[in-house]
Protein backbone atom coordinates (compact mmCIF):
# COMPACT_ATOMS: atom_id res chain seq x y z
CA UNK A 1 0.00 0.00 0.00
CA UNK A 2 1.53 3.64 -1.00
CA UNK A 3 1.07 5.81 2.21
CA UNK A 4 1.89 8.98 0.58
CA UNK A 5 -0.61 11.46 0.97
CA UNK A 6 -3.38 9.28 2.31
CA UNK A 7 -4.12 10.42 6.05
CA UNK A 8 -7.55 9.46 6.98
CA UNK A 9 -7.69 7.64 3.83
CA UNK A 10 -4.91 5.45 4.52
CA UNK A 11 -5.59 4.50 7.96
CA UNK A 12 -9.11 3.25 6.64
CA UNK A 13 -7.66 1.06 3.94
CA UNK A 14 -5.09 -0.09 6.61
CA UNK A 15 -7.92 -0.91 8.95
CA UNK A 16 -9.67 -2.68 6.00
CA UNK A 17 -6.54 -4.64 5.17
CA UNK A 18 -6.25 -6.22 8.87
CA UNK A 19 -10.02 -6.57 9.44
CA UNK A 20 -10.19 -8.60 5.78
CA UNK A 21 -6.94 -10.61 6.69
CA UNK A 22 -5.29 -9.42 3.49
CA UNK A 23 -1.55 -9.66 4.24
CA UNK A 24 0.14 -6.21 2.89
CA UNK A 25 3.05 -3.75 3.40
CA UNK A 26 3.40 -0.27 3.84
CA UNK A 27 5.44 1.40 1.25
CA UNK A 28 6.57 5.27 0.36
CA UNK A 29 7.73 6.86 -3.11
CA UNK A 30 10.80 6.87 -1.71
CA UNK A 31 11.16 3.07 -1.71
CA UNK A 32 9.28 2.74 -4.99
CA UNK A 33 12.22 5.26 -6.58
CA UNK A 34 14.56 2.74 -5.26
CA UNK A 35 13.05 0.04 -7.03
CA UNK A 36 11.25 -2.07 -4.37
CA UNK A 37 8.29 -2.58 -6.92
CA UNK A 38 10.75 -4.37 -9.35
CA UNK A 39 13.09 -6.33 -6.53
CA UNK A 40 10.39 -7.89 -5.02
CA UNK A 41 6.84 -7.83 -7.15
CA UNK A 42 3.60 -7.39 -5.18
CA UNK A 43 0.32 -9.39 -5.97
CA UNK A 44 -1.16 -5.77 -5.86
CA UNK A 45 0.04 -2.08 -5.43
CA UNK A 46 -2.59 -0.33 -3.63
CA UNK A 47 -2.83 3.37 -3.33
CA UNK A 48 -5.86 4.87 -0.96
CA UNK A 49 -7.29 8.30 -1.48
CA UNK A 50 -5.98 11.59 -0.83
CA UNK A 51 -4.71 14.42 -3.57
CA UNK A 52 -3.94 12.95 -6.45
CA UNK A 53 -1.60 15.78 -7.33
CA UNK A 54 0.37 15.64 -3.99
CA UNK A 55 0.88 12.07 -4.57
CA UNK A 56 1.81 12.62 -8.27
CA UNK A 57 4.76 15.64 -6.92
CA UNK A 58 6.07 12.86 -3.95
CA UNK A 59 6.35 9.84 -6.61
CA UNK A 60 8.15 12.54 -9.30
CA UNK A 61 8.59 11.39 -12.72
CA UNK A 62 11.07 8.47 -11.54
CA UNK A 63 8.59 7.44 -9.31
CA UNK A 64 5.91 7.17 -11.76
CA UNK A 65 7.57 5.63 -14.47
CA UNK A 66 8.66 2.88 -11.95
CA UNK A 67 4.82 1.95 -11.07
CA UNK A 68 4.12 1.80 -14.98
CA UNK A 69 6.56 -0.26 -15.69
CA UNK A 70 5.55 -2.21 -12.85
CA UNK A 71 2.15 -2.98 -13.93
CA UNK A 72 3.21 -3.47 -18.00
CA UNK A 73 5.02 -5.99 -16.72
CA UNK A 74 2.50 -7.83 -15.04
CA UNK A 75 2.17 -6.01 -11.83
CA UNK A 76 -1.90 -5.20 -10.67
CA UNK A 77 -2.87 -1.62 -9.36
CA UNK A 78 -5.84 -0.24 -7.45
CA UNK A 79 -6.47 3.05 -7.14
CA UNK A 80 -9.11 4.62 -4.77
CA UNK A 81 -10.74 8.07 -4.81
CA UNK A 82 -7.13 10.27 -5.17
CA UNK A 83 -5.60 6.62 -5.94
CA UNK A 84 -8.08 6.48 -9.15
CA UNK A 85 -7.30 10.08 -9.85
CA UNK A 86 -3.68 9.05 -9.98
CA UNK A 87 -4.39 6.91 -12.68
CA UNK A 88 -5.39 8.51 -14.90
CA UNK A 89 -4.59 11.00 -18.17
CA UNK A 90 -1.89 13.45 -17.45
CA UNK A 91 -2.87 17.37 -17.75
CA UNK A 92 -0.70 19.89 -17.78
CA UNK A 93 -1.23 20.82 -14.50
CA UNK A 94 -1.61 17.39 -13.57
CA UNK A 95 0.94 14.85 -14.07
CA UNK A 96 -0.54 11.27 -13.48
CA UNK A 97 0.40 7.65 -14.30
CA UNK A 98 -1.37 7.73 -17.85
CA UNK A 99 -2.68 4.36 -17.49
CA UNK A 100 -5.81 5.25 -19.25
CA UNK A 101 -7.03 7.63 -22.02
CA UNK A 102 -9.60 8.30 -19.26
CA UNK A 103 -9.06 12.47 -17.41
CA UNK A 104 -11.20 14.30 -14.95
CA UNK A 105 -14.63 15.75 -15.39
CA UNK A 106 -14.42 19.63 -15.29
CA UNK A 107 -16.16 21.01 -12.43
CA UNK A 108 -18.45 22.65 -13.92
CA UNK A 109 -19.86 19.46 -15.94
CA UNK A 110 -19.92 17.46 -12.60
CA UNK A 111 -21.63 16.77 -9.19
CA UNK A 112 -18.37 18.25 -7.42
CA UNK A 113 -19.05 17.94 -3.78
CA UNK A 114 -20.94 14.29 -2.71
CA UNK A 115 -20.54 12.01 -0.51
CA UNK A 116 -22.45 8.93 1.22
CA UNK A 117 -24.21 5.90 -0.25
CA UNK A 118 -25.17 5.52 -3.58
CA UNK A 119 -27.05 2.48 -5.41
CA UNK A 120 -24.55 1.03 -8.15
CA UNK A 121 -24.90 -1.59 -11.12
CA UNK A 122 -21.81 -3.38 -10.93
CA UNK A 123 -20.77 -5.92 -13.78
CA UNK A 124 -18.08 -8.34 -11.80
CA UNK A 125 -18.14 -11.47 -13.83
CA UNK A 126 -17.71 -13.47 -10.18
CA UNK A 127 -20.89 -11.92 -8.68
CA UNK A 128 -24.25 -12.98 -8.78
CA UNK A 129 -26.35 -11.57 -11.44
CA UNK A 130 -29.04 -11.18 -8.26
CA UNK A 131 -26.27 -9.09 -6.03
CA UNK A 132 -25.84 -6.87 -9.17
CA UNK A 133 -27.47 -3.69 -7.65
CA UNK A 134 -25.68 -2.72 -4.13
CA UNK A 135 -24.98 0.27 -2.36
CA UNK A 136 -21.20 1.75 -2.20
CA UNK A 137 -19.61 4.40 -0.20
CA UNK A 138 -18.87 7.71 -1.73
CA UNK A 139 -16.65 10.44 -0.07
CA UNK A 140 -16.26 13.70 -2.26
CA UNK A 141 -15.04 12.01 -5.50
CA UNK A 142 -14.20 13.44 -8.73
CA UNK A 143 -16.01 11.55 -12.03
CA UNK A 144 -14.08 10.07 -15.09
CA UNK A 145 -14.53 11.83 -18.54
CA UNK A 146 -14.01 9.07 -20.67
CA UNK A 147 -12.18 9.55 -24.08
CA UNK A 148 -14.79 7.08 -26.28
CA UNK A 149 -12.51 7.87 -29.62
CA UNK A 150 -9.30 6.22 -27.55
CA UNK A 151 -10.09 3.63 -25.73
CA UNK A 152 -11.33 1.37 -28.41
CA UNK A 153 -13.90 -0.53 -26.02
CA UNK A 154 -10.18 -1.55 -23.47
CA UNK A 155 -11.81 0.19 -20.84
CA UNK A 156 -14.92 -1.63 -18.87
CA UNK A 157 -17.15 0.16 -16.48
CA UNK A 158 -17.61 -2.86 -13.33
CA UNK A 159 -19.72 -0.02 -11.51
CA UNK A 160 -21.62 3.07 -12.64
CA UNK A 161 -23.89 5.25 -10.61
CA UNK A 162 -27.86 4.54 -10.55
CA UNK A 163 -29.59 6.74 -7.44
CA UNK A 164 -28.60 8.11 -3.93
CA UNK A 165 -29.51 5.85 -0.90
CA UNK A 166 -30.51 8.13 2.23
CA UNK A 167 -27.32 8.91 3.46
CA UNK A 168 -26.48 10.69 0.19
CA UNK A 169 -25.29 14.49 0.80
CA UNK A 170 -24.71 16.94 -1.88
CA UNK A 171 -22.16 19.21 0.15
CA UNK A 172 -23.46 19.79 3.16
CA UNK A 173 -26.94 19.25 2.16
CA UNK A 174 -28.92 15.71 2.86
CA UNK A 175 -30.72 15.12 0.20
CA UNK A 176 -33.28 13.05 1.70
CA UNK A 177 -34.89 15.66 3.48
CA UNK A 178 -34.84 18.01 0.76
CA UNK A 179 -37.75 18.88 -1.66
CA UNK A 180 -36.38 18.44 -5.40
CA UNK A 181 -37.36 22.35 -6.48
CA UNK A 182 -35.66 23.55 -3.83
CA UNK A 183 -32.74 22.18 -5.16
CA UNK A 184 -32.20 25.23 -7.65
CA UNK A 185 -32.71 27.44 -5.35
CA UNK A 186 -29.47 26.07 -3.05
CA UNK A 187 -27.43 25.87 -6.10
CA UNK A 188 -27.83 29.46 -7.13
CA UNK A 189 -26.83 30.10 -3.01
CA UNK A 190 -23.91 27.74 -3.33
CA UNK A 191 -22.80 28.30 -6.74
CA UNK A 192 -22.29 24.90 -7.78
CA UNK A 193 -24.31 21.90 -9.20
CA UNK A 194 -26.41 20.03 -6.12
CA UNK A 195 -28.77 17.49 -8.61
CA UNK A 196 -27.42 14.01 -7.90
CA UNK A 197 -29.04 13.37 -11.73
CA UNK A 198 -25.56 14.85 -13.03
CA UNK A 199 -24.25 11.31 -11.92
CA UNK A 200 -26.74 8.66 -12.87
CA UNK A 201 -24.77 5.94 -15.32
CA UNK A 202 -22.11 7.83 -14.74
CA UNK A 203 -18.78 4.88 -14.11
CA UNK A 204 -17.68 4.72 -10.53
CA UNK A 205 -15.39 1.45 -11.22
CA UNK A 206 -13.24 1.11 -13.96
CA UNK A 207 -10.95 -2.02 -14.94
CA UNK A 208 -8.18 -1.91 -17.90
CA UNK A 209 -5.43 -3.28 -19.12
CA UNK A 210 -1.16 -2.03 -19.48
CA UNK A 211 0.88 -4.54 -21.16
CA UNK A 212 0.44 -7.62 -19.34
CA UNK A 213 -0.73 -6.02 -15.83
CA UNK A 214 -4.21 -4.60 -15.07
CA UNK A 215 -5.64 -1.56 -13.27
CA UNK A 216 -9.38 -0.61 -10.83
CA UNK A 217 -9.97 2.62 -10.40
CA UNK A 218 -12.35 3.43 -8.18
CA UNK A 219 -14.00 6.21 -6.87
CA UNK A 220 -16.11 4.20 -4.38
CA UNK A 221 -14.71 3.78 -1.08
CA UNK A 222 -14.74 0.18 -1.16
CA UNK A 223 -12.65 -0.15 2.57
CA UNK A 224 -15.45 2.48 4.11
CA UNK A 225 -16.05 0.54 7.91
CA UNK A 226 -19.14 -1.29 8.25
CA UNK A 227 -19.80 -1.34 4.78
CA UNK A 228 -20.73 -4.66 3.88
CA UNK A 229 -21.41 -4.79 0.35
CA UNK A 230 -18.36 -2.19 -0.37
CA UNK A 231 -16.06 -4.41 1.53
CA UNK A 232 -17.22 -8.22 0.34
CA UNK A 233 -16.42 -6.40 -3.49
CA UNK A 234 -13.04 -5.28 -1.94
CA UNK A 235 -12.22 -8.75 -0.90
CA UNK A 236 -13.30 -10.19 -3.72
CA UNK A 237 -10.92 -8.47 -5.67
CA UNK A 238 -7.90 -8.62 -3.81
CA UNK A 239 -8.45 -12.59 -3.36
CA UNK A 240 -8.94 -13.02 -6.87
CA UNK A 241 -5.17 -11.29 -6.81
CA UNK A 242 -3.47 -12.92 -4.28
CA UNK A 243 -4.74 -16.38 -6.06
CA UNK A 244 -5.27 -15.79 -9.17
CA UNK A 245 -8.76 -17.39 -9.13
CA UNK A 246 -12.05 -16.11 -7.97
CA UNK A 247 -12.67 -16.92 -4.33
CA UNK A 248 -16.07 -16.82 -4.72
CA UNK A 249 -18.69 -13.68 -2.62
CA UNK A 250 -17.95 -13.40 0.77
CA UNK A 251 -19.64 -11.73 3.49
CA UNK A 252 -16.56 -10.26 4.95
CA UNK A 253 -17.32 -6.61 6.21
CA UNK A 254 -14.48 -3.88 7.96
CA UNK A 255 -15.64 -3.14 11.57
CA UNK A 256 -17.14 -0.67 12.38
CA UNK A 257 -14.28 2.52 13.86
CA UNK A 258 -15.42 4.56 16.57
CA UNK A 259 -13.24 7.19 16.66
CA UNK A 260 -14.24 8.76 20.74
CA UNK A 261 -14.62 4.82 22.03
CA UNK A 262 -10.85 3.39 21.83
CA UNK A 263 -8.29 1.53 23.83
CA UNK A 264 -4.99 2.92 23.88
CA UNK A 265 -1.41 1.06 23.81
CA UNK A 266 0.88 3.60 23.30
CA UNK A 267 0.14 6.15 26.16
CA UNK A 268 2.46 9.40 24.81
CA UNK A 269 1.49 11.94 26.59
CA UNK A 270 1.94 14.64 23.83
CA UNK A 271 -0.20 12.65 21.35
CA UNK A 272 -3.14 12.22 23.89
CA UNK A 273 -3.08 15.77 25.19
CA UNK A 274 -3.55 16.54 21.14
CA UNK A 275 -5.96 14.50 21.14
CA UNK A 276 -7.72 16.35 24.27
CA UNK A 277 -7.49 19.40 22.37
CA UNK A 278 -8.88 18.30 19.50
CA UNK A 279 -12.33 16.89 21.15
CA UNK A 280 -12.63 20.39 22.48
CA UNK A 281 -12.28 21.89 19.39
CA UNK A 282 -15.07 19.46 17.97
CA UNK A 283 -17.19 20.14 20.97
CA UNK A 284 -17.01 24.00 20.25
CA UNK A 285 -17.89 23.58 16.83
CA UNK A 286 -20.79 21.54 17.67
CA UNK A 287 -21.84 23.64 19.71
CA UNK A 288 -22.06 26.63 17.16
CA UNK A 289 -23.84 23.90 14.66
CA UNK A 290 -20.08 24.04 12.71
CA UNK A 291 -19.77 20.38 13.70
CA UNK A 292 -21.76 16.86 14.09
CA UNK A 293 -21.06 13.77 13.94
CA UNK A 294 -22.36 12.26 10.64
CA UNK A 295 -20.84 8.37 11.73
CA UNK A 296 -18.91 7.24 14.56
CA UNK A 297 -15.46 7.61 12.06
CA UNK A 298 -16.63 10.97 9.96
CA UNK A 299 -17.35 14.00 11.28
CA UNK A 300 -19.69 16.43 9.38
CA UNK A 301 -19.37 20.40 8.61
CA UNK A 302 -21.05 23.36 7.64
CA UNK A 303 -20.04 24.34 4.39
CA UNK A 304 -16.89 26.00 4.46
CA UNK A 305 -15.68 25.25 7.71
CA UNK A 306 -12.43 22.70 7.37
CA UNK A 307 -13.81 19.74 9.29
CA UNK A 308 -11.67 17.30 7.01
CA UNK A 309 -8.29 18.58 8.63
CA UNK A 310 -9.89 18.45 11.59
CA UNK A 311 -10.94 15.09 11.47
CA UNK A 312 -7.86 13.52 9.52
CA UNK A 313 -5.94 14.69 12.92
CA UNK A 314 -8.24 13.08 15.13
CA UNK A 315 -8.28 9.53 13.23
CA UNK A 316 -4.54 9.54 12.89
CA UNK A 317 -3.56 10.31 16.41
CA UNK A 318 -6.24 8.06 17.47
CA UNK A 319 -4.48 5.08 15.24
CA UNK A 320 -1.65 5.87 16.86
CA UNK A 321 -2.41 5.44 20.10
CA UNK A 322 -3.90 2.20 19.05
CA UNK A 323 -0.77 0.63 17.94
CA UNK A 324 2.71 -0.60 19.90
CA UNK A 325 5.41 2.15 19.11
CA UNK A 326 8.15 0.33 16.82
CA UNK A 327 11.96 1.35 17.79
CA UNK A 328 12.02 3.80 14.94
CA UNK A 329 8.92 5.39 15.29
CA UNK A 330 10.29 5.94 19.23
CA UNK A 331 13.25 7.55 17.63
CA UNK A 332 11.74 9.73 14.91
CA UNK A 333 9.08 11.18 17.30
CA UNK A 334 11.48 11.74 20.56
CA UNK A 335 12.99 14.29 17.69
CA UNK A 336 9.89 16.05 16.38
CA UNK A 337 6.85 15.83 19.21
CA UNK A 338 8.47 18.76 21.00
CA UNK A 339 7.77 20.79 17.93
CA UNK A 340 4.45 19.03 17.61
CA UNK A 341 3.52 20.25 20.67
CA UNK A 342 4.29 23.49 20.36
CA UNK A 343 2.52 24.09 16.85
CA UNK A 344 -0.71 21.84 17.98
CA UNK A 345 -1.32 24.37 21.46
CA UNK A 346 -0.75 26.96 18.96
CA UNK A 347 -2.83 25.40 16.36
CA UNK A 348 -5.92 24.29 18.93
CA UNK A 349 -5.54 28.55 20.16
CA UNK A 350 -6.27 30.33 17.21
CA UNK A 351 -8.54 27.57 15.71
CA UNK A 352 -10.70 28.26 18.51
CA UNK A 353 -11.02 31.91 17.99
CA UNK A 354 -11.46 31.29 14.05
CA UNK A 355 -14.23 29.15 14.68
CA UNK A 356 -16.36 31.35 16.55
CA UNK A 357 -15.62 34.13 14.21
CA UNK A 358 -16.57 31.85 11.26
CA UNK A 359 -19.66 31.23 12.69
CA UNK A 360 -20.68 35.05 12.79
CA UNK A 361 -19.47 35.69 9.16
CA UNK A 362 -21.62 32.58 8.31
CA UNK A 363 -24.41 33.96 9.67
CA UNK A 364 -24.25 36.98 7.41
CA UNK A 365 -22.88 35.38 4.09
CA UNK A 366 -22.34 31.44 2.78
CA UNK A 367 -18.34 30.30 3.18
CA UNK A 368 -17.26 28.20 0.37
CA UNK A 369 -13.96 25.11 0.77
CA UNK A 370 -12.33 27.90 -1.36
CA UNK A 371 -12.76 30.87 0.77
CA UNK A 372 -14.62 32.31 3.93
CA UNK A 373 -17.15 35.39 3.37
CA UNK A 374 -14.88 37.25 5.16
CA UNK A 375 -11.90 38.18 4.02
CA UNK A 376 -10.22 38.55 7.47
CA UNK A 377 -10.86 35.47 8.91
CA UNK A 378 -9.56 34.14 4.94
CA UNK A 379 -6.47 35.22 6.13
CA UNK A 380 -6.57 33.45 9.19
CA UNK A 381 -8.35 30.26 7.50
CA UNK A 382 -4.96 30.04 5.38
CA UNK A 383 -2.86 30.34 8.01
CA UNK A 384 -4.12 27.79 9.77
CA UNK A 385 -4.78 25.18 6.68
CA UNK A 386 -2.82 26.49 3.82
CA UNK A 387 -4.66 27.12 0.66
CA UNK A 388 -7.33 25.09 -1.27
CA UNK A 389 -7.38 22.73 -2.58
CA UNK A 390 -4.56 20.92 -0.81
CA UNK A 391 -3.25 22.00 2.28
CA UNK A 392 -0.37 24.30 4.25
CA UNK A 393 -0.11 26.44 7.10
CA UNK A 394 0.28 25.20 11.13
CA UNK A 395 -1.70 22.45 9.69
CA UNK A 396 0.83 21.03 7.22
CA UNK A 397 3.32 21.16 10.55
CA UNK A 398 0.90 18.66 12.29
CA UNK A 399 -0.40 16.45 9.83
CA UNK A 400 3.20 15.44 8.12
CA UNK A 401 5.07 14.21 11.04
CA UNK A 402 1.99 12.91 12.22
CA UNK A 403 1.84 10.83 8.57
CA UNK A 404 5.30 9.84 8.58
CA UNK A 405 4.84 8.48 12.37
CA UNK A 406 1.94 6.18 11.38
CA UNK A 407 4.30 5.17 8.72
CA UNK A 408 6.86 4.01 10.65
CA UNK A 409 4.44 2.13 12.86
CA UNK A 410 3.45 0.52 10.04
CA UNK A 411 3.27 -2.79 8.79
Amino acid sequence: MLWDESHLWGVMLWRALNDLNVPFTIIDSGLIKEGILQKNPPAGLLVPGGWSRLKAGNLGHEGLKWIREYISLGGRYLGICGGAGLGLKSSAASPCLDLCSWSRKTITRRLPNFSGHIRCRVKLPTWKEDCSDIYLPVWWPSQFEPDEEKDSGEIKVLASYMEPGRDFWAADLPLSDLNNPDLCRWEEIYGINLDPGLISGEPCIVHGMLGQGEYVLSYAHLETPGSAQANSLLEEMLRAWMSGEPSGKRQSTVSDWDLQKQDFVWKDKTLLRARQDLEDIIELGRTHFLFYWRTPWLLGWRRGIPGSAINFLYAMITQALQLKPTPKAIIYWKKEKREFKRTAETFQERLKDYLTRERLALAMAPSSPESSSDCFLQKEKQELFGPFPGYGGLYARLIRPLDRLLFLLGP
